[in-house]
């Protein structure tokens, strides 16, 4: 007779009764399965009858939820709970949780050092065949290997012996004959290096686990319920241990969402096709002798209301076979028990049912933020965003926390988006090159390093930013507060920026070990703090491995091998859950239940995501080798979908584009849609006005007309507005006079970028350097003057291999430049260079100084004086001096008329002469041509007038300085185009 376990009172496992439940797609998994135990049991009066019981869920967060539905059930009174373990979490210290049995196992190969083994073996292929392979390119062929070698241990079918034969036997294009070949290290090479280390594959290891767990069963049975509740049975291990179980008095297998009802036909199409929700489950199901799905019962105290029987139905359908979708409108009316009902069984179905198509993924980000905002509205209401797509579960996290709601995505941060990950990857850059502006103004900015805040904002502010013109931290050089940061932060990278400033490689445990003695010398012990600075650290420890597999690492690929390791890895949050919404990844998500369930990223490519072809493996070789097909993972993330669909409050959620691209609904969707019209209730997806969170999201997005997006038009008193201006700045006030408000009124200034490149203004200064220490000079060759330029542009941030590369051309305009000059001495007594001028004027009531400085003032022979200004770019033209939109050789002309110039008595000028160095230089007069017929004198007496008609004009209090008033005359975008706002009422949105 057989004994029936002590925890059981009831007729769960009675005699004759079912071993083997389904729970109804929509129905709350965990709950039902706690409230039955509780029930047959007797927990709530007995708190220790399921103490001797072991319960396997999917994973941790069915195992912490289902603990938890046991202590609610039992009317939250204190309780023995039963032992309840994951099955499916990879990175547990021992599959199906600690126990002596698993003591005869071989050591677990670890996720990194596994990958190591195999990075080193691809490595020694391509080195073998006379081709290195970059460290990080053979850290993804690892990857590529080991998800092929998963895949195989899944299966529990792979046979790699076949492959050679299967090569001899197919005509294959090189490529693929090559890739077989490079599958020899997972065929010959890996097995022999697993078995020196006397190691297992992951899988193969809980393969090994489970059958000694089954083993232990058979010879010593536990003495309480053995029950595999929640899998789909995808795996070998987990079928495994649903047969030891059924082989047990108490032992039986709860699936998640089996379609009882599905007939023959349909279920022998399900056995085919592996991208159907039911394929695993069909699967399983044959593993453990069932082959009529009818046969499976419900789980007790699980019923099949009309509505959640209705809503099962149209899922169930819209994700059948692809032959079984021709006769939908019949299968419909079937399930409806006729055409007349047909439409009322379809709005039943599709009640409670709500499809938003957002128009990009930030739209659909906030939905979703605004229905789990709008779920806390309701006293004790739950809600819950699933999607696998990352981004949007970091947007919607943003989001919510405008409301302050703070509700982390549960499947955690990737690590380098955590404050330590980050530390590591960005200390790992700036020791390559400590000087670069960018990596070190990040460093400065980063949260855990720790530096005077005030003081790094000045070293930003007046040396990184702009064109850099040093190459290490001994560049940078200062004195005072920013050159005591300076040397502090030289001293702390000067042992890791030694180390890597080579191109050859470097052992992988000496780089770990400078990255991490630099990070924790800017951060501290905050470096390695939390789960975060555990995985840092554990990241760190992974490159030194990596790089012991791979005979050193390369400086110039640390970087990007960082990224490989860190890629996938992610960082739990460090808070508790919010206890009322939550945000899950599908895996997370499967058994847990909320009031509102919330689908988003349902885009084709994203959920789901379409079958990776293999990188060296033609799809053909894959049923004879006993792989499982690429459709298996889109059959169970469907099965993911159509349980989270069947709830009773579901709002599928796509965007219309994502990535800035056109995006096309998921297939799910088009055929909810499908059904819905068929059944004439199309308009049941429609979420009504009342329940549309894009209208929610328009309200928050719309800006009521103010004042503020008006054009500005500044008056400042009088007494604030400038008294003193350059002639270069005459013309801006005329282009532009927001500008000069905003530079003289409102002292402010444009912050040049990052390690800006050399631009014209740097050259041009650089280039006016240089010509003035030339003629400074008794030098009189063009490799003297070049000479002199590049020393210049090399000081102003240029590289020599800029200059390289324009040297003749620099020498042919050298050689133009010295001929002009040479013409020029005929009529030239002497020469003023640099020379600064300054004129007052009274306009008004008050003073004004017009100020300049002059490139080449020349004293004629003759008398008089020629004005030369020197330009890297194109000069104005004469039509723009004619409409007065450019005085500032008129105006220079009249300082040295009225004698403002330094070391020059007032002297009428000649000629006023423009000089473009460039790389097709030329000279031009002002006021020989068509368009500008006129003296430097008479040009100068106009200037005058316009000067004084204009800063009276700008002297009136009542006078604006409005923003680009003659925009078709600016040349560039101006500086202070964002301050004025001008796209806000200009209409100008080109670059927003």
């Amino acid at each position: 007779m057989v004994e029936v376990p002590r925890s059981v009172s009831g007729a769960l496992f009675g005699a004759g009764g079912a071993k083997i439940w389904t729970v109804p797609p929509g129905a709350p998994f965990l709950r039902s399965l706690a409230q039955t135990l509780v029930a047959e049991t007797g927990l709530a009066d007995n708190p220790a009858a399921l103490a001797d019981a072991l319960i396997f869920v999917p994973n941790r967060r069915s195992a912490r939820a289902l603990a938890a539905e046991l202590f609610e059930a039992a009317g939250c009174k204190p309780i023995l709970t039963p032992a309840i373990r994951p099955l499916g979490d990879l990175d547990a210290d021992e599959p199906f949780g600690a126990d002596p049995v698993f003591a005869e196992l071989g050591p677990a190969l670890g996720e990194a050092e596994r990958l190591c083994a195999l990075a080193r073996l691809v490595s020694a292929y391509y080195e073998a065949r006379g081709e290195p392979l970059p460290a990080r390119s053979a850290l993804a062929a690892a990857r590529e290997l080991a998800g092929l070698l998963d895949q195989a241990a899944l299966s529990g079918l792979g046979d790699w012996s076949r492959l050679p034969e299967l090569v001899e036997e197919a005509d294959l294009a090189g490529h693929w004959a090559q890739s077989v070949e490079f599958l020899k290290i997972i065929t010959d090479h890996w097995p022999g290096w697993l078995k020196a280390r006397g190691a297992f594959e992951p899988y193969d290891r809980r393969i090994k686990a489970a059958e000694a767990l089954v083993r232990r069963w058979a010879e010593r049975p536990p003495p309480g319920i053995v029950l595999i509740a929640g899998s789909t049975g995808a795996t070998p291990a987990s079928r495994k241990l649903m047969r030891g179980a059924l082989a047990l008095p108490g032992g039986g297998v709860v699936l998640p969402g089996l379609d009882s009802h599905a007939d023959a036909k349909a279920w022998a199409g399900i056995a085919e096709e592996a991208g159907h929700p039911q394929f695993a489950l069909a699967a399983t199901l044959a593993d453990l002798g069932v082959s009529d799905p009818s046969a499976v019962a419900v789980w007790p105290g699980e019923s099949d209301a009309d509505a959640a029987k209705a809503r099962r139905g149209l899922v169930q359908k819209a994700l059948a076979p692809a032959a079984a979708t021709a006769d939908w409108r019949a299968r419909l009316a079937v399930l409806a028990g006729g055409e007349q009902a047909m439409a009322a069984f379809t709005r039943s179905g599709l009640d409670g049912f709500d499809l938003i198509e957002a128009a990009d993924e930030a739209e659909e980000a906030l939905c979703a933020a605004l229905l789990l905002r709008d779920a806390l509205e309701t006293p004790g209401k739950t809600a819950a965003l699933v999607t696998p797509e990352p981004a949007v579960a970091r947007r919607v996290a943003t989001s919510l926390k405008r409301w302050g709601v703070d509700c982390a995505p549960s499947a955690g941060a990737p690590l380098l988006r955590t404050p330590q990950g980050s530390l590591i990857a960005l200390v790992a850059a700036w020791a390559l090159d400590p000087g670069d502006p960018v990596a070190l103004c990040a460093v400065l900015k980063h949260p855990l390093v720790e530096a005077d805040a005030d003081v790094a904002a000045e070293l930003e502010k007046t040396v990184l930013r702009g064109v850099r013109r040093w190459r290490g931290l001994s560049g940078l050089s200062r004195e005072g507060a920013t050159g005591a940061l300076v040397a502090s932060l030289a001293a702390k990278a000067e042992p890791a920026a030694t180390l890597l400033a080579c191109s050859e490689k470097v052992a992988g445990a000496a780089v770990a070990e400078a990255i991490a003695a630099l990070a924790e010398a800017l951060a501290g012990d905050e470096a390695w703090m939390g789960a975060a600075g555990l995985a840092a650290a554990g990241l760190l420890d992974d490159l030194a491995a990596l790089g012991g597999a791979l005979g050193g690492i390369r400086p110039a690929e640390l970087s990007g091998l960082l990224e490989g390791l860190a890629s996938g890895r992610m960082v739990p949050g460090e808070g508790g859950e919010h206890p009322r919404i939550a945000i899950w990844g599908p895996l997370e998500a499967r058994l847990q239940s909320a009031d509102l369930i919330i689908l988003a990223g349902l885009n084709e490519g994203v959920w789901p995501d379409q079958p990776q072809a293999d990188a060296f493996l033609p799809r053909r070789f894959r049923a004879a080798l006993g792989l499982p097909p690429p459709e298996a993972r889109l059959g169970l993330s469907a099965h993911d979908f159509a349980q989270l669909a069947c709830a009773p409050s579901v709002v599928l959620m796509s965007a219309k584009r994502r990535e800035d691209a056109p995006a096309v609904a998921s297939r799910w969707l088009w055929r909810l849609k499908t059904l819905a019209r068929a059944g004439g209730a199309a308009a049941a997806l429609d979420p009504g006005p009342a329940r549309d969170p894009r209208l929610w999201a328009a309200a928050l997005r719309s800006v009521a007309p103010s004042e503020t997006c008006a054009e500005p038009r500044p008056r400042p008193l009088a007494e604030a507005r400038p008294r003193k201006l350059s002639v270069t700045r005459i013309g801006a006030l005329q282009r532009d006079p927001y500008a000069i408000y905003a530079e003289a009124i409102l002292r402010l200034r444009k912050l040049d970028p990052l390690d800006a490149p050399l631009g014209p203004r740097e050259r041009g200064t650089a280039i006016h350097a240089a010509l003035e220490a030339f003629e400074g000079s008794n030098e009189t060759s063009p490799e003297s003057l070049v000479e002199k330029i590049e020393a210049a542009l090399l000081e102003a941030g240029a590289t020599g291999a800029e200059l390289a590369a324009r040297r003749a051309r620099e020498l042919e305009t050298a050689d133009w430049y010295l001929a002009w000059r040479a013409r020029r001495q005929a009529d030239v007594e002497d020469v003023l260079l640099e020379r600064s001028g300054r004129l007052q004027l009274r306009i008004g009531d008050a003073d004004f100084a017009l100020t300049a400085k002059a490139d080449r003032i020349e004293r004629l022979i003759g008398g008089g004086v020629a004005i030369v200004d020197f330009k890297t770019g194109a000069p104005p033209s004469d039509k723009e001096i004619a409409a007065g939109l450019d005085q500032q050789m008129p105006l220079q002309a009249l300082i040295a008329r009225e004698g403002g110039f330094q070391g020059l008595a007032g002297a009428e000028t000649k000629a006023l002469i423009y000089v473009a160095y460039k790389a097709r230089p030329e000279v031009r007069h002002v006021g020989e041509s068509r368009a500008l017929n006129e003296t430097p004198g008479e040009l100068a007496s106009a200037a005058e007038a316009g000067l004084r008609r204009l800063m009276t004009r700008f002297a009136d209090p009542a006078t604006p300085y409005l923003s680009a008033p003659r925009a078709q005359f600016l040349k560039y975008e101006g500086d202070f185009d964002r301050l004025a706002r001008r796209a806000e009422w200009a209409g100008d949105t080109s670059d927003e």
